[in-house]
């Protein structure tokens, strides 16, 4: 039913699952690429809806284009903000995986280690000393 809203629902599901940040910039040009991107597309949707507004020759109408207008100049600044938002994800990089610590420490004995009981469901009350 909402094309354009599933649309960018998948869009925000295929950026969760970017398994890069190349990935993830390639998705972020998609929204923010300054002619054809999608902030820059609704910009220009707000602003045909406010001129469709004040065809109505009403006072309404013409509020609602302002309303409308104003609409349009928030997403274009929006824009403008993050118009380098694409370099900067590219520009991530990953974290590095933690070192990796030996299995078997350099002083450890070739002796076989010991082996644990096995783990009681119910602790067995302990003994309590007197002096």
């Amino acid at each position: 039913v909402y094309v354009y809203g599933d649309a960018l629902r998948d869009l925000t599901d295929r950026l969760n699952g970017a398994e890069s940040h190349a990935d993830a910039a390639a998705l972020l040009h998609q929204i923010l690429e300054p002619s054809d991107g999608l902030l820059a597309q609704l910009g220009e949707f707000f602003e045909a809806a406010g001129e469709k507004a004040k065809e109505a020759e009403e006072d309404d109408g013409f509020d609602l284009s302002y309303d409308l207008a104003d609409a349009a100049a928030e997403i274009r600044n929006l824009a403008e903000v993050l118009h380098v938002a694409e370099d900067r994800m590219r520009a991530l990089t990953p974290l590095a995986p933690a070192p990796r610590l030996p299995s078997i420490p350099a002083n450890a004995s070739s002796l076989p280690p010991r082996a644990l009981p096995p783990a009681s469901p119910k602790a067995a009350p302990t003994a309590r000393r007197t002096p």
